[in-house]
């Protein structure tokens, strides 16, 4: 994996874990740990089709992380 991949992944899933927290930690465990399920799961998904690198080079100056081809 690119390191482009890896904070796009950490950009996507700690805001969102960071939200569920607050929402859901005191008062239903149960869902906040399903809820955390869930983002794994799709920030995997984003991740292994790339779409997670492509929100990393939008958001931060990471554009070295992409091949030459790919930049624009």
């Amino acid at each position: 994996m690119t390191s482009a991949t890896l904070t796009g992944g950490l950009l996507i899933a700690l805001p969102l874990a960071a939200l569920a927290w607050l929402a859901l930690w005191r008062r239903h465990r149960p869902v906040f740990w399903f809820a955390v399920a869930l983002i794994l799961v799709a920030t995997g998904y984003l991740m292994a089709t790339g779409a997670a690198g492509e929100i990393a080079v939008r958001l931060l100056p990471l554009r070295s992380a992409l091949p030459p081809a790919s930049r624009g």
